[in-house]
């Protein structure tokens, strides 16, 4: 429901915004069309030419009427919907609290993606009329209306042939459904869409089960996880498929954008749904990570936490493919969002009491298995460690890095607190281990569309590149400490003896004051910047107000992340800036200007932008 309403209340606000824009270049237009309708006068001669005006008047006070007010009085909708059967269309329209206020149909698991497509078509073929009276009159306006070419071709025109600025006058088609109603059912029909040049919007929630019929493994589920309707115990193993990507198999689809994207990750989300609802090169996915409370095993009020930690443990990483950057798929993907992106895993701390009763935070790798330990469908895959398992016992992120051989010699495990909240190994079985392999798989190749590797590649370069101009610079120091020592040599030598120096090098470097040919000292530059001066400034101690509004770490991961702190006895999660960040990161204009609008919406105010 909150994805829906987000999306819903961001295409109103943009359709709001278009709408206006449009009333005003109408209002324009006719006023232009009655006044050369004036100037033209009557006469045989003018009669087809104020026929073609008239009939564009008629047409275009039409559209005007159905902005401004149309048969219902509030002017036409911004969205249509076509809605795939299930959670989005039972629990989400359910009244009062319905988040769809627009034209909206609900359709078959397998076909909502077609009928989008169809309803689209329809709208944009009623449009061409629209269409071709704006191009007539701003044609007959600038008085370049040729009959001979424009006539054919404007009778001729399809939708096909819109311009960008055309196809925005076109309502939002936006198709939502489950993963089974994507993933699955439809997924076949999503496929031959998103091969068409159409700009619908599809938008996927993603729970990773049937939700609305029972609860059934899809293929959006995870490895290992119990379902309802399918076999479980302690004798079965779960899940034994690896998930599909939808994502990444609608990234390539030609000219396709995608985000995957979570409303636990505010900025993340906002940002990319007004990318999904402006692109129109092509039809447009949104792949949202929707927790299931009754399916998953978790409070309704913790999907916001559980939806963020699936994001932080690789689970269900965020990424968008926006081929409208660069011209390479390095630069088309992007991995902005993901804590640690160039990282196999991130960090998180695990609270715990010591022997004395005091709050101590343990910094640990954070993998799947660690999502997956707070969740009831991944329950029966983990068990406190035994005693004579603790020798043998390795972190399961240092496990899966291990041989068979030695992992045969080994048992993995979770760190984790007990009921008094002491710190525990938990052990996790092989699926749970096929889990993570399966995650860090697909996170790697994340990385690699996302150019990581070139990354590090062109990091390694840069270091070399270094240590080669720090060998030089050492060099050239000891070369001219070597000729100072010399002309200071000479310099003493012509001064005791009396006789004029001679200007070592045709330079005069060394001489001595007061003698012909002598170096004047080098003045000390007004200009120099004062030291300690930072672009940003975070302090330690002003993270005792952080309120942790995430504005910073979501805008900013290359510079910002989120860390966990012990004040009073208690655990906060605060904002810092990541250390050396500064020096690595290229601070280009886009960067500083980002800079300065999270220093403005830091809620706390304690970040500072020189």
């Amino acid at each position: 429901m909150t994805a829906i309403r987000l999306v819903m209340s961001t295409s109103h606000a943009l359709g709001s915004e278009r709408r206006r824009g449009e009333m005003g270049e109408l209002d324009g237009l006719l006023a232009g069309l009655e006044d050369k309708l004036a100037e033209l006068g009557v006469g045989p001669e003018v009669a087809d030419r104020r026929e073609r005006i008239q009939d564009a008047l008629r047409i275009l006070e039409r559209r005007l009427y159905e902005l401004e007010s149309g048969p219902t009085g509030r002017g036409s909708s911004a969205t249509v919907i076509a809605n795939a059967t299930g959670c989005s269309s039972v629990y989400a329209s359910t009244m009062p609290y319905n988040p769809y206020n627009d034209p909206w149909v609900n359709s078959l698991f397998q076909d909502a993606q077609p009928l989008a497509k169809g309803m689209f078509e329809g709208l944009a073929a009623r449009a061409v009329d629209d269409v071709r009276a704006l191009r007539t009159a701003q044609l007959e306006l600038a008085d370049a209306y040729d009959p001979a070419v424009h006539d054919e071709e404007l009778r001729l025109l399809t939708w096909g042939a819109f311009s960008p600025d055309e196809m925005k006058r076109l309502p939002t088609v936006l198709t939502i459904g489950g993963d089974g109603a994507t993933y699955d059912i439809g997924f076949g029909a999503l496929s031959r869409v998103l091969a068409s040049e159409t700009a619908i919007k599809v938008m996927v929630l993603n729970t990773g089960v049937y939700s609305n019929t029972g609860g059934q493994a899809s293929t959006s589920s995870f490895t290992g996880q119990d379902s309802d309707l399918s076999r479980f115990g302690h004798a079965h193993t779960g899940k034994h498929e690896t998930r599909k990507e939808l994502g990444l198999i609608a990234s390539f689809h030609p000219n396709v954008f995608v985000c995957a994207t979570s409303t636990a990750l505010q900025g993340h989300f906002l940002k990319n749904t007004l990318e999904f609802l402006t692109y129109g090169d092509a039809p447009a996915v949104m792949d949202v990570y929707t927790p299931c409370g009754s399916e998953h095993g978790i409070a309704d009020d913790a999907s916001a936490q559980r939806a963020r930690l699936a994001v932080e443990s690789r689970m269900n990483p965020v990424f968008v493919h926006d081929p409208r950057r660069g011209s390479t798929l390095h630069e088309w993907f992007s991995l902005e969002g993901n804590p640690d992106p160039d990282k196999t895993w991130t960090t998180m701390s695990v609270e715990h009491l010591d022997g004395d009763g005091n709050l101590q935070l343990f910094d640990t790798p954070m993998t799947p298995a660690d999502f997956a330990l707070g969740e009831v469908r991944f329950k029966k895959h983990f068990r406190k460690l035994r005693p004579d398992e603790d020798a043998t016992a390795v972190p399961i992120d240092a496990f899966v890095d291990l041989s068979a051989g030695e992992r045969r010699e080994h048992v993995p495990f979770v760190w984790a607190t007990d009921a008094d909240k002491h710190l525990i190994k938990v052990f996790a079985s092989p699926t749970i281990v096929a889990l993570v392999e399966d995650r860090r798989r697909y996170w790697q190749m994340l990385q690699f569309l996302a150019g990581v590797h070139l990354a590090k590649l062109t990091a390694l370069h840069q270091h070399d590149i270094d240590a080669l101009q720090a060998r030089y610079d050492e060099a050239q120091q000891a070369r001219e400490t070597s000729l100072d020592q010399i002309a200071d040599a000479m310099a003493e030598l012509a001064t005791s003896s009396k006789a004029q120096p001679a200007a070592f090098g045709g330079l005069g470097i060394g001489a001595a004051p007061g003698v012909a040919g002598a170096a004047a000292p080098a003045a000390e530059s007004a200009s120099s910047p004062a030291a300690g001066t930072a672009l940003v400034v975070l302090s330690e101690e002003d993270q005792l107000l952080c309120n942790d509004c995430k504005t910073c770490y979501q805008d900013l991961p290359s510079l910002f992340e989120k860390t966990k702190i012990v004040v009073h006895g208690e655990a906060r999660d605060v904002a810092r800036l990541i250390p050396g960040a500064l020096d690595t990161v290229e601070l280009t204009d886009e960067v500083r200007a980002r800079l300065k609008r999270v220093a403005a919406n830091c809620d706390a105010e304690i970040i500072h932008v020189q």
